[in-house]
């Protein structure tokens, strides 16, 4: 992997600020009282144990889980109920899932083009030039008229990725990416996600792909039973962690 791009002073302004976010299943406290700022440009890694909230925090971030009180602000619009304000968000906020959801009766580039003939009203030769570009950056460009089924994991991925910055989001959101590809399949995909967070994209990735956080994250937070337990830079988090939580998370997935 290449060296990671340091976010500059001139970039900490918050892009997303998360204050005092709770999260209700029912009985179940999912996020309890989170705290959270992430700057422009900043590459932060949400890792942690199963259950312990990463995806619900960044589903909250996107709106497609509802918080239940505390706020979230993206790029100076709060996250509220009101239909204008999750649109808004949604237009600047990127997500990858680690099951692609790719729309399988459409082709790569249709899957690439939609969203921002349908939502951005791009015409079709513009939303075709950006998408073919797009899939260019993935190195997927050669299978632009193919289905997702006819398409590996990691190829799945990579168009994943490509068809959310067809929207030309300010933030990019990753809810473990590679954890249902095989291991061959993982690197292409953390490739891509390097080169994205070379060029200076807002990322919030949860992964437990240790190396990926060790080399380009800016920041690690490590999350248990809903709450942030601690955060830093890598080198510190790796190796000194401040919690005894910490350290035996670390030396479960690290040998």
């Amino acid at each position: 992997m290449q060296k990671k791009c340091t976010v500059s002073p001139a970039d900490q302004f918050p892009m997303v600020v998360v204050e005092h976010l709770v999260k209700r299943f029912g009985s179940f406290n999912a996020l309890n009282d989170i705290n959270l700022n992430v700057a422009k440009g900043e590459k932060i890694v949400l890792c942690g144990p199963s259950g312990s909230g990463k995806s619900t925090l960044i589903r909250c971030i996107n709106h497609i889980e509802r918080h239940d009180s505390g706020r979230i602000v993206v790029d100076g619009t709060e996250l509220t109920d009101r239909i204008g304000d999750i649109n808004s968000v949604r237009c600047e906020v990127g997500m990858a899932f680690q099951s692609f959801n790719l729309f399988p009766h459409l082709s790569v580039i249709e899957n690439c083009m939609l969203a921002p003939m349908k939502v951005r009203g791009l015409p079709r030769a513009e939303a075709h030039g950006r998408a073919m570009t797009l899939l260019r950056k993935v190195r997927i460009h050669d299978q632009a008229k193919k289905y997702p089924a006819q398409l590996s994991g990691g190829q799945q991925q990579r168009v994943a990725i490509a068809r959310a910055l067809c929207m030309q989001p300010k933030i990019m959101l990753f809810d473990e990416p590679t954890s249902a590809l095989d291991p061959e399949m993982v690197k292409e995909v953390l490739d891509t996600m390097v080169e994205l967070a070379q060029e200076g994209m807002t990322m919030v990735c949860v992964t437990h792909e240790m190396s990926f956080a060790r080399e380009v994250a800016d920041r690690v937070v490590f999350m248990d039973r809903g709450s942030i337990v601690e955060e830093g830079d890598p080198s510190t988090f790796f190796s000194a962690p401040n919690t005894e939580r910490a350290k035996a998370f670390l030396n479960q997935i690290i040998h």
